[in-house]
């Protein structure tokens, strides 16, 4: 059963996954981005004063412009999120309609890949091994944060899943093909970062030019995303 809270003053929050469920089942980011769409389409409707709702991995938070606190708004707010809640998910057949696929070109290895040899000796396979491996799952976008564009995809192979580095790097160019966890991604801009580095990616991932209606960014939660060798597209 999902748990609505308040997170902040400016902020509720919806988990879908609390750990109490019998099955345990993981809502996945297609069905989550239905669930999102359609609260922001009855908040609308209810004329509710939220301005952003943001999808992370088993979450949504609603935002609001002002605090809730101020006209002691908080609790009719939260009272109305509980009840709009339970009535969502109706329309869940849409969320068995494919996202965008995605076939993104990679240059492995080199500077930009410097941690592809170190991959290899904890596996045990070669570069060209690990290469295959990391080009042969089909990855799916669950979220985007961190940074504007940066899109966290499941799938990982579970040879290729090692915990982030003891030191996080300082910088790390914009398009480094990383891994972190169970997680892969692609820094849209540079930031210091603790995964381990697999190659680079010239395609542009996030572009702040475009309107919300184009897409700023390129991955969208629920977009799977496929990976290719350059030498090999």
């Amino acid at each position: 059963m999902p748990r609505a809270y308040l997170l902040s003053d400016r902020a509720i929050q919806i988990d879908w996954n609390t750990g109490h469920s019998a099955s345990g089942k993981l809502t996945s980011a297609s069905e989550l981005a239905v669930l999102r769409q359609e609260l922001m389409d009855t908040i609308e409707l209810l004329a509710l004063p939220a301005c952003q709702c943001v999808q992370a991995d088993q979450s949504l938070t609603v935002l609001f412009a002002n605090s809730m606190f101020a006209n002691r708004q908080s609790e009719s707010l939260l009272d109305q999120i509980h009840r709009i809640v339970p009535k969502l998910g109706n329309s869940r057949q849409a969320a068995q309609q494919a996202g965008r696929h995605h076939q993104i070109v990679v240059n492995y290895g080199g500077v930009a890949g410097q941690d592809l040899e170190w991959l290899a000796r904890q596996t045990g396979l070669s570069p060209a091994e690990v290469i295959d491996l990391h080009c042969s799952a089909t990855y799916t976008v669950q979220f985007l944060g961190f940074l504007p564009g940066f899109a966290y995809l499941t799938g990982l192979p579970k040879p290729l899943q090692f915990a982030r580095r003891e030191t996080p790097r300082p910088r790390v160019p914009p398009g480094t093909l990383a891994i972190g966890a169970h997680y892969c991604a692609v820094y849209p801009w540079e930031s210091p970062g603790g995964w381990h580095l697999l190659g680079h990616v010239e395609q542009v991932l996030f572009d702040p030019e475009r309107t919300d209606e184009e897409g700023q960014s390129l991955f969208k939660a629920g977009d799977t995303v496929q990976f290719i060798r350059a030498d090999h597209a």
